[in-house]
C-alpha cells in the first residue's frame, strides 16, 4: 500500500475516533492546506512529520513511511513495561546495599560478573 493510502487510512481512523480535521492539523502544527496536500499525495510526509504523528496519535513512523507492521504503538505494553521497571526500582530501594553496589557491579569484567550472578543464584537456590 502506498504511503498516501496509509495516510488516508490513518486520517479516516482519526476522524472515526471523533477528531476533526482542525484537531489533526493543529496537533501537528500545520494548516489545513498542508493536510489536504498530504491526503491528495501532492506533498510527501517527511520522516520528522511521521515521528510527530507517531507521538501525537500512536501510528508508528515505520508504518506510515514504509508500511511495516504493526500499525500502531502498543501503549498498553509500553505502560506495562514502565510499571515493571518502576516496581524493580522501588524493590531495589528496599535493598540499599545492592542499589549502592550496582555502579561497581556494572564495571565488573564479564567473567567476574558471571561468577557473581552464579553466587547470588546459589544463595537464593535458583
Amino acid at each position: 500500500m502506498p504511503i498516501i493510502e496509509r495516510f488516508q487510512e490513518l486520517y479516516a481512523e482519526l476522524i472515526r475516533e471523533g477528531r476533526s480535521s482542525a484537531d489533526i492539523y493543529q496537533a501537528l502544527g500545520k494548516d489545513s492546506g498542508t493536510l489536504s496536500r498530504w491526503l491528495s499525495g501532492k506533498r510527501a510526509i517527511s520522516e520528522s512529520m511521521a515521528l510527530l504523528i507517531e507521538s501525537k496519535f500512536g501510528y508508528r513512523k515505520e508504518w506510515i513511511l514504509t508500511g511495516e507492521l504493526p500499525k500502531k504503538i502498543d501503549r498498553a505494553a509500553i505502560l506495562g513495561e514502565v510499571a515493571r521497571i518502576s516496581k524493580q526500582g522501588r524493590d531495589l530501594d528496599k535493598v540499599p546495599e545492592i542499589r549502592d553496589a550496582l555502579p561497581n557491579i556494572i564495571k565488573l569484567k564479564s567473567d567476574e560478573y558471571q561468577m557473581l550472578v552464579a553466587l547470588i543464584y546459589k544463595f537464593i537456590k535458583k
